[in-house]
């Protein structure tokens, strides 16, 4: 008897084969992410070894990458709670707003050093016997170089909220909570997702000082990608070196491609509609996988069944405590409402009312808890620091101009050429549809692992060791002022557009009427993330062996440096003082009075 054959149509065959290769790739990646932190939380608790032995062979290189991408993903997510946060605080209570943010300016700028000491000392005090103390350092510091760039970016989406958007909370009388999930989170989800990329550049940036790091006579080392290039490379291993940059750019491409890119695409459907053109919404492969993947379903469905039944179960504990004075509770899946008597206005005053005690009992409780932490220690600082002698804090003086001269230098050179190339890729959607991703891998690369080759490459031409220092710190910040220049003209209006096309604009009017006043507040964020980034850079510019010598050029972020690997703690101490001053001294006087400068501007 003939068996009859079914041809399953060609596009049919593709599709399954679609929903099959999706389905393989997110369980790939559950399995990569599961095996990391099962693998980060077996080393964490294994007994403390201060210097663990790193292996230069190939064979450890996949295990010492997941480590390093674990780390790196954890601090990501507490940067992204920490500045949803912090910017939601500073932005709706002025009162904070005045105290915060100056001190965020500082913090951002102080060099990640001034930190690790205490930090490192204190963790392995609480957490003696196991690793625990020198991962949760590692981590804080990491966390250190991604979440100002954050802080700073959801921050200025809330204060340059549209007065329309601010007027529709009001007369919907939104509470605290349907106000953040409908407007405010919204509002930011773009500058977080579009300055993530550059937080994550900046934690890459410290790998090799994170995970390996030298205090006194004790030399701390964590198994990890960091540790195993900076490893290599002193030992001459060039072939393992080369890998392992190998292995990081794999890293970098691929979280682009799993993370990046499918968050771009989403976060697109949150911009205005003056914005671009309809057509010009990136694309991303991996979120077309993710439509098609029958996983994904799965989980939405089971999420959906587990919302339901809860809202179900509050309901009838609604129904049954019922107050008899007309007020009533309605459960939905986004908690329970008060209707009834007690307005929705009200709630939310109460709301507010709420948070902001906790918040005041959270801030006065982790003062007090550094306070009496550093109170019994007052009087040891205290000896330390008068055994500086006036010339140490003169030459400290010095080396401060020194680092501002530098910090100065990479603002002159990355204003120069990111502010036209900026405005250029800005302006035409299509260049930047191809040209914002290659930007984006190259700066997530983090150039401090390559300041020994580089220094090693330019030692024979004889180049002074302060600009060869300020070329480092140039490679690593410019493109902080790239991506704001290129955020601030990509949301230029049209009708500006046309406002010069009808007046007939020469090229520097445009520029100096109509770009440069456009895109200022961008170019400021710019400025101060690309400053407060070469201050932090300054630890590993102005400080760098190669195999056959050295750079040791004069600044502040040097001294830091030679005084954490001496252990000379009051010298270090003194430093940090002089540069915090420093910092408090710009923060007030320049950065204060540009941003009044921008609020005239908008």
């Amino acid at each position: 008897m003939p068996v009859l054959k079914v041809h399953t149509p060609k596009a049919v065959r593709l599709q399954e084969g679609a929903y099959w290769l999706a389905d393989a790739l997110i369980i790939g990646v559950v399995c990569v992410v599961g095996f990391g932190l099962l693998y980060f939380f077996d080393i964490s608790n294994a007994p403390f070894v201060a210097e663990v032995p790193i292996s230069t062979g190939l064979r450890e290189l996949p295990g010492y990458a997941l480590l390093s991408l674990t780390r790196s993903l954890i601090a990501l997510a507490i940067s992204y709670v920490f500045a949803i946060l912090y910017g939601t605080i500073a932005a709706r209570d002025p009162r904070y707003e005045r105290v915060m943010i100056p001190m965020l300016d500082v913090l951002q700028s102080l060099p990640v050093l001034t930190f690790l000491p205490g930090l490192v000392l204190t963790l392995m005090h609480l957490f003696p016997g196991s690793r625990w103390g020198l991962e949760i350092a590692c981590v804080l510091m990491i966390f250190t170089g991604q979440v100002w760039n954050l802080v700073f970016a959801y921050y200025e989406s809330q204060r340059s909220m549209s007065p329309e958007l601010q007027e529709f909370a009001r007369l919907t009388r939104l509470t605290g909570r349907q106000r953040f999930l409908v407007l405010d989170l919204p509002n930011g989800i773009r500058p977080l997702v579009y300055n993530g990329m550059m937080s994550m550049a900046g934690g890459w940036f410290f790998l090799t000082l994170c995970e390996a790091f030298v205090l006194g006579k004790a030399n701390y080392r964590l198994p990890g990608l960091g540790s195993y290039l900076g490893v290599t490379f002193e030992a001459g291993a060039y072939g393992s070196f080369a890998a392992g940059l190998a292995a990081l750019f794999v890293i970098i491409v691929g979280v682009d491609f799993l993370l990046w890119k499918p968050l771009i695409a989403w976060v697109s459907q949150f911009r205005d509609v003056s914005e671009g053109e309809a057509g010009t919404m990136p694309r991303s492969l991996f979120l077309d996988l993710l439509k098609r993947t029958r996983l994904q379903r799965a989980v939405t469905d089971a999420i959906n069944e587990l919302v339901s039944f809860l809202a179900q179960r509050m309901e009838r504990i609604a129904h049954k405590s019922r107050k008899p004075s007309g007020t009533s509770l309605v459960a939905t899946p986004m908690g329970i409402v008060i209707r009834g008597k007690a307005s929705l206005l009200g709630q939310a005053r109460r709301n507010t009312r709420t948070m902001q005690t906790w918040i005041q009992w959270i801030v006065s409780f982790s003062i007090g808890a550094v306070v009496f932490y550093l109170l019994p220690k007052l009087p040891e600082i205290a000896a330390g620091l008068a055994s500086v002698k006036s010339d140490d804090w003169l030459e400290l003086t010095n080396a401060l101009l020194m680092t501002a001269l530098k910090v100065a230098g990479v603002l002159v050179i990355a204003t120069l050429w990111t502010v036209p190339v900026g405005l250029w890729i800005g302006q035409r959607r299509r260049v930047a549809t191809w040209a914002e991703p290659i930007i984006q891998n190259i700066a997530a690369f983090p150039a401090p692992v390559l300041y020994p080759l580089i220094v090693f490459s330019v030692a024979k031409f004889g180049m002074p060791a302060g600009v060869v220092a300020m070329l480092l710190m140039t490679i690593g910040n410019q493109w902080y002022m790239l991506f704001n220049v290129l955020s601030g003209a990509s949301r230029i209006s049209p009708d500006l557009k046309a406002v010069a096309r009808i007046y007939r604009f020469s090229p520097w009017q445009k520029l100096t009427k109509f770009y440069i006043p456009a895109i200022f507040p961008s170019l400021v964020t710019g400025w101060i993330s690309a400053a407060g980034g070469s201050w932090n850079a300054s630890i590993v510019a102005e400080m760098v062996s190669y195999p056959g010598g050295s750079l040791r050029a004069p600044g502040i972020g040097g001294e830091i440096s030679r005084a954490t690997a001496e252990g000379n703690f009051p010298r270090l101490v003194a430093a940090v003082i002089v540069i915090t001053i420093a910092l408090v001294v710009i923060n007030r006087s320049l950065w204060r009075t540009l941003h009044e400068h921008v609020e005239k501007v908008k």
